[in-house]
């Protein structure tokens, strides 16, 4: 009884000393990502203004999927440091033309984004604190 006393207290005095010094920094990057968004915009290419209809869906597990007319592509994403990373980015089988290059344009854009910007406009990733890609919400 004596031993286990004696592990158990400095066991919940280490417990109170950290958890009566966590700070509530708001929503974690991961939550505020989850969901689905609709592609609007890629930046620093020639793919048109309008861009063709496409959304991903990032999930609480990591994984990416994303849709166009043309198909179906996939990924894995993560956060971590203030910092998302969307890597393995595989294509979808598309042939199509533009909606091909415009695929191919985003899957690029978002390989090289490592920060976020939430705003009125929607989420912006960027990379080396410029836009690559501009998202808005997606309704379920």
């Amino acid at each position: 009884m004596i031993k286990r006393l004696a592990a158990t207290v400095p066991t919940l005095v280490l417990s109170y000393a950290m958890l009566g010094s966590v700070v509530f920094t708001g929503i974690s990057l991961s939550s505020k990502l989850m969901g689905r968004w609709r592609v609007v915009k890629v930046f620093g290419s020639d793919v048109p203004t309008v861009f063709p209809p496409m959304t991903i869906e990032l999930d609480k597990s990591g994984k990416l999927v994303g849709r166009s007319r043309c198909g179906t592509f996939t990924g894995r994403w993560s956060t971590g440091n203030n910092e998302v990373r969307f890597q393995g980015l595989v294509p979808s089988s598309c042939t199509c033309g533009d909606l091909r290059v415009a695929e191919q344009k985003f899957l690029e854009a978002i390989g090289s984004a490592r920060q976020t910007k939430i705003g009125k406009d929607g989420l912006m990733l960027m990379s080396g604190g410029k836009p690559v890609a501009l998202l808005v919400p997606q309704r379920t």
